[in-house]
């Protein structure tokens, strides 16, 4: 007998999830991030001021079956504009200057759910909202030392490679989304 597993439920966040999204963004800070920096978290202080009602930015949320009810299983989020400056080198703040750039942000997925689905689904997402927004171009980044994520970033449809930033302190890689090959292969994959 095979157990049919619930496929995970995502949408944009709500006002009574932000203590649950919060907690998991904490734990994934913690857990494999490297800690929380005000310099580069500081959203997660406050989440319905950054997310909830601000033009150009989303949050989604990932909830899977959990043994007492549905649980976050993972988050992504969508803000306006591109890499922070202090943080990027010159040439690729210069790449973004004077562009309505979409930055896909905080693609965490809790380790006991990865490989289900779930990540794809926040990440496909999130790119299909900023991309309906008119942001052009769709940036993203993302640490190369955890696991798992290079290989997902490097194979999510569209995503083009722009700059590894390694050895920064961030293991940082920064991708592109190509508008061109999203559409094509997330609609064949509707």
């Amino acid at each position: 007998m095979t157990l049919a597993i619930a496929p995970p439920v995502v949408r944009a966040v709500r006002s009574e999830d932000l203590p649950a999204v919060g907690r998991h963004m904490r734990g994934m800070l913690e857990r494999e991030i490297g800690g929380y920096d005000p310099r580069l978290h500081a959203d997660i202080d406050d989440l319905a001021g950054t997310y909830l009602g601000a033009r150009g930015t989303h949050l989604l949320v990932g909830f899977a079956e959990g043994p007492d009810g549905p649980v976050v299983a993972g988050t992504a989020s969508v803000r306006a504009g591109g890499p922070k400056p202090q943080f990027t080198p010159a040439w690729l703040t210069r790449r973004y200057e004077g562009r309505r750039v979409g930055q896909i942000c905080r693609v965490w997925v809790d380790p006991g759910h990865r490989r289900l689905g779930v990540g794809q689904l926040l990440a496909t997402r999130a790119a299909r909202w900023a991309l309906d927004a008119g942001y052009d171009p769709v940036c993203l980044h993302t640490n190369a030392s955890i696991p798992g994520a290079l290989a997902f970033w490097s194979s999510f449809p569209g995503a083009v490679l722009v700059h590894d930033a390694r050895p920064d302190p961030w293991s940082t890689v920064h991708f592109e989304i190509d508008p061109a090959a999203f559409t094509a292969t997330a609609d064949l994959a509707a």
